[in-house]
């Protein structure tokens, strides 16, 4: 099991050289703003080429080279917090794990709110089942304010790349759903949302 962080400058440097299979937000960079996203690629490339995990031409090398590799063509699944109006609440869990299926994980990554993204090469196994877990925790429970005044996620969802496009459920306390639709499927339980993931 190797471990590598990155922060979101290296991370958007590495994602030139991922093909479109890196999906992961970053959460200190204005996506929108391009003269912003190129100026952290430039700060990334440098970074990761201080810490040789890329060469003085840029490219990928060592432990960035070996997270690279396993990014395949996009992440497996993933799970993120969201607000009430569907956007990403950073500063929930957020994490997408790479591999050919949920049960043969090769890569997991997790985003801190603070623009880090810690990356794990083979890690435990365990990782679609911890996922679904939190879940089945979110349903049953519900979300608790991180801080007074601050109001806690809506919502979380886990999601699952299949050959026929990603699948999505929705969790909250006490209910879940495809989470979209006019009129988002409903599910009796985290168990069977899943299933219907995985089917």
């Amino acid at each position: 099991m190797d471990k590598l962080a990155l922060t979101d400058d290296e991370a958007a440097a590495l994602a030139l050289h991922a093909d479109g299979a890196w999906a992961a937000p970053l959460p200190t960079i204005n996506n929108a703003n391009r003269s912003q996203v190129v100026a952290a690629v430039l700060r990334g490339r440098r970074s990761l080429a201080v810490r040789d995990l890329a060469t003085p031409g840029g490219d990928p090398a060592g432990a960035a080279a070996g997270v690279l590799k396993r990014l395949g063509t996009g992440p497996r699944a993933w799970f993120m917090m969201q607000t009430a109006d569907g956007t990403w609440f950073h500063r929930g869990l957020t994490i997408y794990l790479y591999g050919p299926s949920v049960t043969d994980i090769e890569l997991s990554h997790l985003v801190a709110p603070a623009g880090v993204h810690h990356l794990t090469v083979s890690p435990p196994p365990g990782q679609w089942r911890a996922l679904t877990t939190v879940a089945e925790a979110i349903h049953a429970d519900g979300f608790t304010a991180e801080e007074p005044g601050v109001p806690p996620p809506a919502a979380a969802l886990l999601a699952v790349d299949r050959p026929d496009g990603t699948r999505s459920i929705r969790v909250a306390r006490g209910t879940v759903t495809t989470g979209r639709g006019p009129v988002p499927a409903r599910f009796a339980s985290v168990g069977d949302a899943v299933s219907w993931l995985l089917a």
